[in-house]
């Protein structure tokens, strides 16, 4: 029988009942923390429109439409060029109007991030020009019919010119949100009050706090001791102590995120598609989705959850086959003895230290020697990034650049991909993928992303584990919260607390 591997704190067992937010204030715990004085291109974007302090020229709702925002409407003029009508009547927190010039400064700094941004990165974007006084006109580089949902990512938000500072960026007072940040302590917490004068109303509650907490069981235990009324995802195994009084929500989401197992393609012994293959058929994915992720998080085929319409046409769940795992490594002509791999790991999500040392005692029985290494995110992913690894475990959107899987398969998987780990380069798939950026319709575009899903299944680019359901937790006070697929909004208009 396979162990049962768990990490949640007792801590939840003795926390004091939920206490209620005071004077329309609400704490939430999140998972992210300032990394990079609030870069555009990662996490740190995230928390400016968690805050409900970004926006951008569109939005996601939370059945992945793509909706107008800070841009009324839009239009494709030829295969190239974009046209976005920017809102009348809108002000920055800092009293500047928003116009198309504004919005054309702004996209232009994050076309000069230092860290090009998924998805709207002069990879793809040509020029960006104010053509009116309230249009902006987009060129890209090639056809792009999913730009429209590329301008909701928060890093593509719209921020005041007094924002842009020579050593970063300061949203403090230069947002359009609901939410104005007033009080940054960039190791622990970000504090918002209510933006008296937005442009979409005003929002039902005061204000609050952002509080890094980087272990989720932390979190967890500050949803059960009232610490935070709302708490982002904390841990599968934590949902049935969380759940059994009377005080807490927890919210349920089928996330589009999957658990992979990253292979480097371009290094020995994972070069060899047998390998791989062997690698895929040593692993016990329902195992694991039970034992760690108390069977909510259903085995994976491809990256994307039964049902969507991009997934692949036939890329069943593995079963675990340890016999013929061996036949691969032996027709590879590969000793699985004479070998040393490491897994890497992370420590910002709680139990892939525990996925990983399953994964160790899997492989150790076909014969490999396995070793498993688990730091800090951004200390392994030098690593990952230029193919100084064996195999690593990622928790990945694939629709965090944009709401479709254009953007994850284009940089997890394209030769010149911003984001590919796996190392993975084929000028057919390139090909495939560019023809899928550029069909219009809807119906054809989503059955080119299965077959691309499909290409990555059959030749064991990457191993998939689970696809994530992930669990918010919120305080019995708190109304108008619905977690967003894409981790995009909590601060917003309708949220309130009691």
């Amino acid at each position: 029988m396979m162990q049962r591997f768990l990490s949640v704190s007792t801590a939840f067992l003795l926390a004091a009942a939920p206490v209620l937010a005071q004077d329309g204030q609400l704490v939430l715990a999140d998972n992210l923390a300032l990394k990079a004085n609030w870069a555009m291109s990662g996490d740190d974007a995230f928390i400016g429109a968690h805050a409900g302090c970004y926006e951008g020229l569109t939005r996601v709702s939370q059945d992945l439409k793509v909706e107008p925002a800070l841009a009324m409407e839009w239009v494709l003029v030829d295969p190239l060029t974009w046209e976005f009508k920017i809102r009348e009547g809108v002000t920055f927190q800092d009293g500047n109007p928003l116009d198309a010039k504004a919005v054309s400064e702004a996209l232009n700094q994050a076309l000069k991030s230092e860290v090009p941004i998924r998805g709207f990165s002069p990879k793809q974007i040509a020029s960006v020009e104010a053509t009116g006084p309230m249009t902006v006109t987009i060129k890209t580089i090639a056809p792009l019919v999913t730009l429209p949902g590329s301008v909701a990512n928060p890093g593509t938000a719209i921020l005041s010119p007094a924002a842009y500072l020579k050593d970063g960026i300061n949203p403090v007072g230069t947002c359009t949100g609901p939410f104005e940040i007033v009080e940054v302590d960039p190791q622990q917490y970000v504090k918002v009050k209510r933006f008296e004068n937005y442009w979409g109303g005003k929002a039902k509650l005061a204000g609050g706090t952002i509080r890094f907490i980087p272990d989720a069981n932390t979190r967890g235990t500050m949803a059960r001791s009232g610490e935070a009324q709302i708490s982002r995802l904390v841990p599968p195994a934590a949902v049935a102590t969380l759940s059994s009084g009377g005080d807490l929500a927890v919210l349920e989401v089928n996330a589009p995120r999957v658990l992979e197992l990253l292979l480097n393609n371009a290094r020995a012994p994972f070069d060899n598609q047998k390998v791989r293959q062997a690698v895929r058929l040593a692993i016990d994915t329902a195992g694991i989705s039970n034992a760690i992720f108390e069977g909510k998080s259903p085995p994976a085929g491809d990256p994307f959850r039964s049902g969507q319409p991009w997934e692949a046409p036939n890329a069943p769940v593995i079963e675990r086959d340890l016999e013929k795992a061996r036949a691969l490594l032996n027709e590879a002509g590969v000793d699985p003895a004479a070998l040393k791999i490491e897994i890497l790991a992370y420590t910002g999500k709680t139990e892939l230290r525990d996925v990983a040392q399953i994964i160790q005692a899997m492989l150790t029985e076909v014969g490999f020697t396995v070793n498993v290494r688990v730091a800090e995110y951004s200390s392994i992913e030098p690593d990952m990034l230029s193919g100084n690894y064996d195999l690593a475990l990622l928790s990945r959107g694939y629709m965090t650049d944009v709401p479709e899987p254009i953007g994850y398969l284009t940089a997890d998987y394209s030769c010149k991909g911003s984001y590919n780990i796996s190392q993975h380069c084929n000028p057919e798939f390139d090909t495939m993928l560019a023809a899928a950026a550029s069909e219009e319709d809807p119906t054809s575009r989503y059955r080119a992303y299965g077959k691309l899903a499909q290409y990555v299944y059959d030749n064991a680019v990457t191993v998939f584990l689970v696809n994530e359901t992930v669990f918010d937790v919120a305080s019995s006070g708190v109304t108008g919260f619905t977690p967003h697929p894409l981790n995009y909004y909590v601060f917003d208009t309708d949220l309130d607390a009691q």
